[in-house]
């Protein structure tokens, strides 16, 4: 049986630019962020028209000012890290929507990192429980 059928080309879509951007950004997700006990999710609107008018390097931007790094070598998506907190921001590939989590070792450092991103880049925030 060819591949295609399984898997037609035009019905299949990429969640990662890479291999190696899936690992590192699937790694982080699953060993770094259950570390944090308060955690944030925020996620672009789906629709590409509205998506376009909120920005992920926004989000970047913020994050180095709040003292984050930023882990190589995952380029399309982002890792950061400061000790106290973490962020994993994923961008599509192919389309302009980005999603990001956010966790926190301290709850009231939670809540000022939550407002901030939320008025930086217009998007709410979801508790993660």
């Amino acid at each position: 049986m060819p591949l295609d059928e399984d898997f037609p080309p035009v019905a299949s879509h990429p969640k990662h630019a890479g291999l190696e951007e899936f690992l590192y950004y699937e790694a982080f997700k699953e060993l770094r962020l259950p570390l944090l006990p308060y955690r944030r999710d925020f996620s672009s609107p789906e629709d590409p028209g509205v998506a376009v008018r909120y920005r992920s390097d926004l989000v970047s931007a913020l994050a180095e000012e709040k003292g984050f790094k930023r882990i190589p070598p995952a380029e399309r998506c982002a890792l950061y890290e400061r000790g106290d907190a973490g962020l994993l921001l994923y961008q599509h590939p192919t389309a302009p929507t980005f999603s990001f989590s956010l966790g926190c070792e301290d709850p009231k450092e939670m809540e000022r990192l939550a407002r901030d991103f939320e008025v930086r880049t217009g998007l709410k925030s979801v508790v993660v429980k």
